[in-house]
């Protein structure tokens, strides 16, 4: 490992070696110094004439690019180029017009390129094959006859040589005199100097660890007195932008967090700055790495080409399925470049618009088929006059489809009541073998009726009695519905002390449902064999008044099938507390 000297002797060295070594070479770097100022000085009179002749130029009117030439050359004393944006010299005010067109192509001069890149003003040194002098050149972009040219204007370098010269000669004296006073002082003042350097470059390097609390003491030196309070003033100005950032981050972070919507924020290279929470559920992502590219965290290849898309298109909506859900995406392109994508999980919307299409379309169905049979007999007793038997029979099928339409109408109104709201259940104290009763005498069974009815167990149950009751006669005719007339029927209670409730199964052993059927069971006019279930009349709304009345009783439902072997509907009820 090399050795490593401390900042006092490293300065003290190097200013032993700076003073030797200027003892050999200080008229020379005094001349490059001198040099290199008058070389300032001069590009900037140079810089000023440019100006100038610029303003000349473009005053004039005229193209004349030769004659111009040698108008500002009159006014300036300088030599003045006018040059084409191919490097053609359009005119020169130390050549003769006649010699112009052998003149050679500039188009490769330094200056000329540096101006045609879009330097306001490019300066170059070399000598002159026209004139045999150094010369330094300035030039920029002016306007000549509607045209963009290279304006150029040179000065000689002999004026430079001759006060650098005489510069090196005095220095030359004056060096012999402070070399002995330098290296005295040189002791000294590296140390003076190196102490607060020392300190701050320890307290630089706890900064850079992230310790906020170290202060660089003042020194005496006015310089690092100044930079020790600008460094002391930085660390406090550091500590308190970073808390701001971090607490604005955070704030940022938990807002988007709160939104409903998913939001993935990208860089202009599709790499994701920012995911929060509703886009990580959609995505089924439990973390994203810093700056991961987006195509190595979405598998969905719809999903990851749009958001590919996002930061280079202005703005885009389409809709895409991710597993299994409708979203609808939004992107919009950033003027800083990147884009932001929302994610919104429309699929409950899409269940809802497929809903109400579906209901819209069964009611209109379920109100048709009753009023079409009834509209027919009707016209048959009015325009014909039928035996008796006839008579009889077409106006039993007019009551049988009134009191059909009635009971559709009677059931969409109490959905349309449990939907809205305008239900309340009563908290009262039902028994449940009571309302099984109840309902089972209101169930309309055929005359050769064979089938078999049980009640198994009891409880008691916190409750409305009236929608227990519309509860069981709705379960109970759709098993008799559904069950042959020899078939059997069910009705299981269970009570959970644990979970203070009371779970009822109604089971029967008809024909079942299939299983592709059975989540949809609950929704209005839904029949999983429509043209079986018409003909037994009934209204498609009866499992839909189940569910709503079970969950005003804080309860829960569900059902179970085996095609061909029978279907259970199991639901749940408070138990009332035992005193």
């Amino acid at each position: 490992m090399p050795m490593r000297l401390g900042v006092h002797h490293a300065l003290f060295a190097g200013f032993v070696g700076v003073i030797g070594f200027l003892v050999a070479i200080i008229v020379p770097l005094i001349g490059t110094g001198l040099r290199g100022e008058l070389d300032d000085l001069y590009q900037r009179e140079l810089e000023r004439q440019l100006a100038i002749a610029e303003a000349l130029v473009e005053a004039s009117g005229s193209d004349n690019a030769d004659a111009l030439a040698r108008l500002i050359t009159d006014r300036l004393d300088n030599r003045v180029t006018i040059i084409d944006r191919q490097g053609v010299v359009l005119g020169d005010s130390y050549v003769e017009p006649a010699l112009l067109p052998a003149v050679e192509n500039h188009l490769d001069r330094p200056e000329v390129q540096a101006a045609l890149a879009g330097d306001v003003v490019s300066f170059a040194r070399r000598p002159s094959a026209t004139v045999g002098l150094p010369l330094l050149y300035g030039a920029r972009m002016a306007t000549l006859g509607g045209e963009r040219i290279i304006l150029r204007i040179a000065t000689p370098l002999t004026e430079i040589e001759r006060a650098v010269d005489g510069m090196q000669r005095t220095v030359t004296l004056i060096g012999l005199l402070t070399l002995v006073l330098a290296l005295v002082a040189a002791y000294g003042l590296s140390k003076l100097f190196t102490r607060p350097l020392v300190q701050l470059a320890d307290r630089a390097g706890r900064l850079a660890e992230g310790d906020f609390t170290s202060k660089v003491p003042l020194g005496r030196v006015a310089e690092l007195h100044d930079l020790a309070g600008a460094f002391n003033r930085l660390t406090e100005e550091l500590q308190t932008r970073l808390s701001e950032l971090s607490r604005e981050r955070d704030e940022m972070q938990a807002l988007i967090d709160c939104m409903a919507e998913g939001v993935i924020a990208l860089t202009e290279d599709a790499r994701v700055l920012r995911m929060n929470r509703a886009a990580k559920a959609l995505l089924d992502l439990s973390t994203t790495p810093d700056l991961v590219p987006v195509s190595t965290i979405v598998r969905d290849e719809t999903l990851r080409r749009a958001l590919e898309r996002s930061v280079t298109v202005e703005a885009q909506s389409s809709e895409i399925s991710l597993h299994g859900q409708n979203v609808l995406i939004a992107s919009r392109a950033l003027d800083s470049g990147g884009a932001v994508t929302t994610l919104l999980d429309i699929t409950e919307l899409r269940h809802l618009e497929q809903v109400r299409r579906d209901f819209v379309a069964n009611a209109s169905h379920e109100l048709k088929t009753p009023l079409t049979s009834i509209r027919g007999f009707a016209e048959t007793l009015v325009e014909a006059d039928p035996p008796e038997h006839l008579r009889r029979r077409f106006l039993e099928s007019i009551r049988v489809n009134t009191l059909r339409l009635q009971r559709l109408v009677d059931d969409l109104l109490d959905l349309s009541r449990l939907e809205s709201g305008g239900w309340a259940a009563a908290r009262d104290s039902v028994e449940i073998s009571g309302t099984v009763a109840e309902a089972w005498d209101l169930v309309e069974s055929p005359p050769d009726s064979r089938r078999r009815f049980s009640l198994k167990g009891d409880a008691t149950v916190v409750g409305d009695r009236a929608g227990l009751v519309q509860i069981f006669r709705n379960l109970l005719e759709n098993a008799v519905r559904h069950t042959d007339p020899d078939g059997e029927i069910r009705v299981e209670v269970t009570s959970d002390e644990a979970a203070s409730a009371v779970t009822v199964a109604v089971t029967d052993d008809g024909e079942g449902i299939p299983l592709r059927s059975l989540p949809r069971i609950f929704e209005r006019f839904y029949r999983a064999d429509s043209s079986r279930a018409r003909d037994a009349g009934g209204t498609g709304l009866g499992l839909a008044i189940v569910k709503h009345l079970v969950g005003s009783m804080g309860g829960e439902v569900e059902a179970t099938s085996v095609l061909g072997r029978g279907t259970t509907i199991r639901f749940t009820v408070p138990l009332f507390p035992a005193p």
